[in-house]
């Protein structure tokens, strides 16, 4: 089972009152909302930074793999 704990931050109002009607439009709990946007950016840096450690690495291109095969 895992651990919770709480997080406290403050938000604009706006933002308050669009988070919690798109949550109410979508039959969403506003921290399961809020969890995976949480997780989805997390996976985002971890992605950017792999690619930026990789973005220079040699390329194979699609007709050098079919040339590979024959």
């Amino acid at each position: 089972m895992s651990k919770l704990v709480t997080l406290s931050t403050n938000l604009d109002i706006q933002i308050k009152e669009a988070l919690t009607k798109l949550c109410k439009k979508k039959g969403l709990k506003i921290q399961h909302f809020i969890e995976s946007a949480i997780i989805e950016k997390l996976e985002d840096e971890v992605d950017l930074e792999a690619y930026h450690q990789r973005k220079n690495e040699e390329t194979v291109s699609l007709a050098s793999l079919l040339e590979g095969e024959s």
